[in-house]
Parts: structure tokens; sequence; C-alpha cells
């Protein structure tokens, strides 16, 4: 039996940044996989495969409208609204999406499929072959275990990240208790991956 998770957000057209889960910043959504991967069963005790994660975003994108009386009210017309994005193994594609043929894009999920069968644009796609979505699961494992290890040791080094253009001290609570000061401190630059670099890099730590 498969199986999806969803996890709806109230936001506009979330999705799953897979740099940020390869540096063990986002590993919620990855972290149900591994869940209902050893734990997962149907009501008849039959076993659940995981063969993705979504994020449904409840909210549509902004429009540009000349006038306001000229935007839309019908939830159909909503573009980006309950949209999934995530990670999906794209072994899985055509029992969720039975009306795709041999090959082209999903009108349900963000998946590009090729003609030799194999998950086309990945680096703009949801879909992972098989060994990569695998590969992914892997690593968020490792990450897990690594960063309970740390709690467990009692590391609480204020060691802050920052991620292209993002950083956790522009909305941190604690800023003015905080023992960091930008600009007198190092902050831990990350490297922005596209998904192929991650699927890369991941299958290379699984095969070491």
């Amino acid at each position: 039996m498969l199986g999806i998770v969803i996890d709806y957000k109230r936001t506009r057209n979330k999705r799953l940044d897979l740099s940020s889960v390869y540096h063990g910043l986002s590993l919620q959504l990855v972290a149900y996989l591994l869940v209902l991967s050893e734990h997962g069963e149907s009501l008849a005790g039959r076993p659940i495969r995981p063969i993705g994660a979504f994020y449904v975003s409840l909210l549509p994108q902004y429009e540009a409208v000349d006038h306001p009386s000229a935007a839309e009210i019908e939830a159909e017309t909503f573009p980006g609204a309950y949209r999934p994005r995530g990670l999906l193994n794209a072994q899985g594609l055509q029992a969720l999406d039975g009306q795709l043929g041999g090959s082209g894009r999903s009108q349900y999920f963000n998946v590009f499929r090729k003609k030799d069968g194999k998950v086309g644009h990945i680096d703009a796609s949801d879909g992972a072959e098989p060994g990569d979505f695998q590969a992914i699961l892997q690593h968020a494992a490792h990450k897990l275990a690594t960063l309970a290890d740390g709690i467990l040791d009692g590391y609480v080094s204020v060691n802050p990240y920052r991620l292209k253009d993002f950083s956790p001290c522009s909305w941190c609570p604690m800023s003015s208790v905080c023992r960091f000061e930008m600009g007198l401190s190092d902050v831990r630059f990350l490297e922005s991956l596209k998904r192929s670099e991650v699927f890369a890099r991941v299958r290379e730590g699984s095969s070491a």
C-alpha cells in the first residue's frame, strides 16, 4: 500500500527547499515519511510504503489587477492554492495521476516525466528517482540522529547560519539577550544547492 503525507499550510506557495533539508534546517516533512516508513500500516495491518510528502498552501498566490473590483472571488480561479509541493518518488506517480501518459507533465503534481520514464527538469520539479528519494530519507535520518546526539551532549553554542539571504537572527525573539553580535562574530554561510546537486551529494553519502 502506498502512502503520502500532506501538511496543510495557511501560507502562499509553500515549497520544500532541499538545500534546507540537506543542511538539517527543514526536516519535519521528511521526518513524517521516516515515521510512516517505520511504523505505518493500514487498518487491516498492511504495511504502508511512503512515496511522497507535500505542503499544501491554503492561500492563493497574489495577482496583479487594475482595480480591486476586478479580482475574481471564485476559489477555482485562485492560482497556486491547494497545489501540493514537496517531494515525490517518481515510481508512484502513475498511481497518483492515472491520467498521465507515458511522458509529459502531471496536472496534479509538479513533476515532468520524460519519454524514458525518468524525471525531467529535476531542478524545477518535485519528483525524485527512487534511489534519490531513499537517499534523502537516509540523509534526513542521519541529520536527525546527529541533532539528537548534540542535544544529549549539551551542545548549546550560539552559532547562527545564513542560507542565501535568510538567517534566523532576523526573527529570533532572544536577540536582546543573545551573546552573538552581528558583524563582530562569524556567521555560518551555508551553501545553496540545486535539487540535482542535493541528490548527487546524498547519493554519494549513502554509498559511502
